[in-house]
């Protein structure tokens, strides 16, 4: 049976400064500059300007920006004994931000070594430290990839009762089936009490 997966309508969303935060997931050297090893090519050049311009609507707006970096070690077992591809090894070129996202004054960076941005981290601490509370806090999740680090971000914030907003024209992933996957993931039972898919321009703050 061959199922057909298309974009959702992205919704108009009017969010409160106060209680938002812009994530975005991941915008490094190996996946978005054009000399990075897993360079995904024009689809994130499309991305990056409309994550740059909603960044600075947010900021403008009095709203909270928040970065994640994604990082392995040399001996993780994801490499050693899975045998995933080595990538973004800690300290090195591909794993610093491209230059039009790198994170501003007051942007607060956290630390990765998994694809999910709560695992180990100090994301719940942070949390706290901004006074972003489940039930009242909008997160808008913006970045790469979609079907990975992205989805593990918006899971995480939903089953923590946080308001998730994602913007499609904000996030993309080199297949982009498994990009609609990750959309239909959003919309479905699971989450679309609290996770709403948007696009940049229809975000009014």
């Amino acid at each position: 049976m061959q199922i057909d997966l298309n974009y959702p309508d992205p919704a108009t969303v009017k969010l409160e400064p106060a209680k938002t935060m812009m994530l975005i997931v991941d915008m490094e050297n190996e996946d978005a500059h054009p000399s990075g090893k897993r360079y995904m090519g024009e689809a994130v050049e499309r991305i990056i300007p409309n994550i740059a311009a909603l960044r600075r609507r947010v900021r403008e707006a009095g709203g909270l920006v928040v970065h994640t970096q994604s990082v392995r070690k040399p001996d993780a077992l994801e490499f050693t004994l899975f045998k995933n591809v080595v990538r973004k090894v800690e300290g090195t070129w591909g794993a610093e931000f491209v230059d039009p996202l790198k994170p501003e004054p007051g942007e607060p960076v956290v630390v990765k070594y998994t694809h999910d941005c709560f695992y180990r981290t100090e994301m719940e601490s942070l949390l706290e430290r901004l006074c972003l509370r489940p039930g009242e806090a909008r997160i808008i999740v913006t970045g790469i990839a979609t079907r990975g680090c992205v989805q593990c971000a918006v899971t995480g914030f939903s089953i923590r009762d946080f308001y998730v907003y994602v913007p499609i024209d904000c996030t993309t992933q080199r297949d982009e089936k498994e990009k609609l996957q990750a959309f239909s993931l959003f919309t479905s039972f699971g989450y679309r009490y609290n996770v709403t898919v948007t696009r940049s321009d229809l975000i009014q703050i």
